[in-house]
């Protein structure tokens, strides 16, 4: 092979070390600066095709082993996030508020879902890492042990099956190493939390005459939580004063679930209800509350100090750790054929941090609890008793057992209710390697059988039983002693609760429950391809790709019998189990057209099929249509049109019916949500809110779910009966490398993706307005207004009389995404020597963007599509960049980078005029990183990431200020992080 000057190899590094710090780049991008080297025939992401790495198949976007090091991050994810063309999924800054995910990194190629991300290591399909919701960690690849991270986005199901809708994430990974490595690495947020440290080894060596090679790795790494209250910034957060038009922003009103205690004494609207409180900054007062705090739900100034935030209790970051093991091994039969072995093993541990269980005020939501006139301990002895029992006359309540008042409640003496998660997972892979000939062709062949398993607990702590908690507070006097009303509950050892002074020790131990799940997840693997070139063209010889591969999935995540039973405040799961095979052929052809002829330096074709048998779905088919033409060797055309499936996974199949939460829901009947609809909506609503809930008034109904307010329970579950999810794909692109201008390219790519028969639930707003109220339907013939069960007095679980018990949602076939958009990248690397005639270094700089015009959801068939693209509600902005410069001289290097996030919409429901604040505004995010070779066998690195310590948008549709910081990792919210690594060699 022909070698690079040594100037040469040193702009080539520089201008692949700037790709991989900007945290992405086509392939081709790192392939310049003069006259090239030689480049032998390898298989690249996206076909299975041998071919030199110019002629990718897709656009082809690479993060570096040096990268991962560099960049100062403990979780490939994060990087991955600096991607444009990766969105958010799970991740360290909103896996800690999942009940299982805690601690897991997920991809997700152009926002559509990491489900509809392929991940693979080395070509071959990475196992899933849980069983409650099918999808890769990330954070079970030793990250020191990555040669570099392959993406391509667009369809790529016709190479690789089911799950490549949006694209491809494929980690390369290292085969052999010479000596030892380690490395250390250690990080902390300015303001003293959110630490962060891995370390890690990697060693190898050869045998037997270098026929047997050996590599074995490892690596621990864990990461501390940062609490919401710990952020000025962030606590209490923001919220819109709903009763203004527009709604303007204000701080976060306070909570009527206080700590202690808030008794809604009588209800009612502003001015008329009226409420008292155990006083947090001392619970032995007895506060009236202001009128603002005394409604069922709070008036968006409440800000009566007795109360608290509930946000003091979220988390912006979790808290993690995980250990690494891999060991590869082959061993070289003869010049053409190995065989090999890889195995990973990783154990990896999540918490999840949870507000803890609450009852609210407004009708006592999953738990709710009443203080009756009876109650033992209102009627006992103390200040804090005699002060209640003035506030409970003045309101005009006998103190009688028919006399109530609704508790609202953090039940705080439980503790947290945090999560932890437990995860073990083994990955076996063996197989061989070859070539042969035939027919005077060189037939590469490669064969493997892989085999995975996962197991895991979660435990969920601090998630009281619901019927014990209500048999405890509901406390009387018999003969003398303070008892549980309830005979039975007396009889299962009922420990009494006192409601105003505080429970005592043996009341919360009857009262407090955990729930526990173990999950399972097997995988087998075994698939065999054989690459050849079939004959020769005047343009080139033919290449084709053909092979087959069985896949065998099995998982089973089982509930404990009690939180599986919906007794304790958690989510009622039950057992979910189950497996399906599939069997795939598949063939690739590459067919060269014409080369080194007028306006065609060169032009070919490639055809991809695959054919699919599930188990559970039966067949399938996908194909790739890819055209490369190259008029002159300076621009290159790139057209690929595909189709790709997703099979339903097992989750979405047979998971039974339980109960889920959201946030998200916005009742159509609610006051403030009716007086900003259109009048055709008014109208409608006139009509079917009025059939739904009794004394209906639009101008005072104030609904028990909604912005700031409680979350709205659902029924949930899996389908059988399911379809697999079905896209089609289009990329048409340039790439452009001048001649005049070594070191230079760019490249401009247009992508559009046709998803339709997505598994999942009718969107929640969409059921609500568009199918139901908002319907020309009437409201008792309408079937999905049967869906919404509420509770005419608010007794039954509906919190206020007309609220809504539950909605139910079973997974469907239902929803079709259309996405459109640009990828966009530049990169020039020189040495400036040949620029400026005197030697300073390397410099080499780089631009990458997406833009992503259309997002378009459709919630049914036949209903219009809703545009979710820059939108906080999708968290996928129109424009997301990442630039950088490099700059490179002798032993030492440094780079800056910035992070662009496009201003998003806040809200897309709401209408420009009828809020403040309507767009989120520009992010940018700064690092700033420097590396120093000490020696030949050290090397030292630090950076401050988030340099200019730059916030989430100041706006309550983000999630961080509305206190849920489950959607926020768009941005960063640790704030300005430093970092210091080391890596050395023997």
């Amino acid at each position: 092979m022909e070698l690079l000057s040594t100037r040469r190899r040193l702009l080539a590094s520089s201008i692949i070390c700037s790709l991989a710090v900007a945290g992405w780049a086509d392939i081709a991008a790192a392939q310049t600066g003069g006259d090239a080297a030689e480049v032998g025939e390898i298989v690249v992401t996206g076909s299975r095709i041998r071919r030199d790495t110019f002629n990718a198949p897709q656009p082809l976007s690479v993060v570096t082993a040096e990268a991962i090091r560099e960049s100062g991050n403990t979780s490939i994810g994060d990087i991955l996030l600096e991607q444009p063309n990766i969105n958010p999924a799970t991740n360290s800054q909103n896996s800690s508020g999942t009940l299982f995910l805690a601690g897991q990194t997920r991809a997700d190629i152009r926002g559509i879902g990491p489900t509809r991300t392929l991940v693979l290591m080395d070509g071959r399909r990475l196992p899933f890492s849980d069983a409650s919701s099918p999808a890769v960690d990330l954070n079970t690849i030793p990250s020191l042990m990555v040669e570099r991270i392959e993406t391509i986005a667009g369809g790529a199901s016709a190479v690789y099956g089911s799950e490549a809708i949006s694209g491809v994430v494929n980690f390369i990974m290292k085969k052999e190493q010479d000596g030892l490595e380690l490395d250390v690495q250690a990080g902390i947020a300015e303001e003293g939390d959110g630490e962060e440290f891995r370390s890690g080894f990697n060693w190898g060596s050869k045998f037997m005459d270098g026929r047997l090679n050996v590599l074995i790795g490892g690596e621990y790494a864990k990461q501390d939580k940062v609490m919401q209250k710990d952020r000025d910034w962030a606590y209490p957060g923001l919220r819109r004063d709903t009763t203004k038009t527009p709604q303007t922003i204000i701080p976060n009103s306070r909570s009527n679930n206080s700590p202690y205690a808030v008794f809604q004494l009588t209800g009612g609207a502003l001015g008329t209800a009226r409420s008292v409180a155990l006083d947090v900054r001392d619970p032995t007062k007895v506060v009236r509350l202001s009128a603002a705090c005394s409604t069922p739900t709070v008036q968006p100034d409440c800000q009566d100090e007795a109360l608290n935030y509930s946000t003091v209790y979220n988390a912006l970051q979790g808290k993690s750790d995980r250990a690494v093991l891999r060991t590869y091994v082959d061993y070289r039969i003869t010049e053409n054929w190995k065989t090999f072995l890889d195995a990973t093993y990783v154990k990896a541990g999540g918490y999840g941090v949870f507000v803890p269980a609450f009852s609210s005020a407004p009708g006592g939501g999953t738990m709710p609890v009443v203080l009756r006139g009876d109650n033992a301990f209102l009627n006992g002895a103390g200040a804090t008793a005699a002060a209640l029992r003035a506030e409970w006359a003045a309101a005009g309540k006998p103190f009688t057992q028919a006399s109530t008042a609704q508790v609202g409640k953090i039940w705080q003496e439980f503790g947290g209710r945090d999560v932890k998660t437990e995860r073990e997972q083994a990955r076996v892979a063996g197989g061989f390697e070859g070539k042969f000939q035939t027919f005077g062709r060189d037939v590469n062949v490669d064969g493997y059988a892989q085999y995975s398993e996962l197991s895991g607990t979660t435990i969920s702590y601090n998630v009281p039983n619901v019927a014990r908690v209500q048999q405890a507070t509901d406390a009387v006097v018999v003969n003398g002693r303070v008892v549980c009303r309830s005979a039975a509950a007396q009889a299962a050892g009922c420990v009494p609760w006192d409601l105003v002074n505080g429970p005592s020790r043996e009341a919360i131990l009857w009262s407090n429950a955990t729930s526990a799940t173990d999950q399972k997840v097997k995988q087998t693997v075994a698939g065999l391809n054989f690459a050849t070139n079939l004959f020769d063209l005047p343009a080139g010889p033919v290449g084709i790709a053909f092979g087959a591969e069985y896949r065998k999935e099995e998982s089973r995540f089982v509930q404990d019998a009690l939180g599986a039973s919906g007794a304790l405040f958690f989510n009622a799961i039950g057992t979910r189990a189950g497996e399906y095979n599939v069997k795939d052929a598949y063939g690739e052809v590459r067919i060269p057209i014409l080369r080194g002829v007028p306006f065609a330096e060169e032009l070919s074709v490639e055809l991809a099929g695959r054919v699919s048998d599930y188990s559970t779905i039966g067949g399938a088919d996908q194909y790739r249509l890819h055209v490369e033409w190259a008029p002159v060797k300076d621009v290159r055309f790139r057209l690929t049109e595909a189709t790709a499936v997703r099979a339903p996974n097992i989750v979405e199949l047979f998971s039974p019916q339980s109960r889920n939460f959201t946030t998200a829901a916005i009742d159509p009947c609610d006051k403030d949500v009716f007086r900003t609809a259109s009048a055709a909506q008014q109208a409608a609503r006139r009509a079917t809110c009025a059939a739904a809930i009794p004394g209906w008034n639009p101008a005072t109904f104030v609904s028990n779910f909604g912005t700031g307010r409680s979350s709205l329970p659902l029924l949930q579950g899996g389908n059988p009966n399911l379809e697999p999810e079905r896209a089609h794909t289009y990329e048409y692109g340039v790439v452009i490398q001048p001649r005049w201008l070594p070191g230079f390219q760019a490249s401009a790519d247009f992508f559009k993706y046709n998803i339709t028969d997505q598994v999942g639930t009718i969107a929640i707003n969409t059921l609500l307005q568009n199918l139901c109220y908002d319907s020309a339907t009437a409201y008792g013939s309408n079937p999905f207004c049967t869906q919404i069960q509420r509770d005419p007095t608010g007794t039954n679980g509906g919190a206020v009389p007309g609220g809504v018990v539950q909605v139910t949602l079973i997974n469907q076939n239902v929803s079709s995404v259309k996405v459109e958009g640009w990828d966009y990248s530049m990169s020039y690397g020189f040495h400036t020597e040949d620029v400026f005639g005197q030697d300073f270094g390397d410099l080499s700089l780089r631009v990458d963007a997406t833009w992503m015009y259309r997002f378009a959801v459709q919630g049914l068939p036949g209903q219009p599509y809703v545009q979710a693209a820059n939108t906080m509600n999708n968290g996928t902005p129109e424009w997301k960049g990442n630039a950088s410069a490099r700059w490179s001289y002798d032993r030492f290097s440094f780079t800056w980078s910035t992070l662009y996030v496009g201003s998003m919409i806040s809200n897309s429901a709401f209408t420009p005029g009828a809020i403040t604040r309507y767009k989120t505004g520009d992010y940018f995010r700064h690092d700033a990183r420097v590396t120093w070779r000490v020696n030949e066998q050290t090397t030292v690195r630090a950076g401050v990431v988030n340099l200019f310590d730059r916030h989430p948008p100041a706006i309550p549709d983000n999630s961080i200020y509305t206190g849920t910081a489950t959607g926020s990792s768009q941005y960063d919210n640790r704030g300005r992080f430093f970092f210091v690594g080391a890596g050395m060699n023997f």
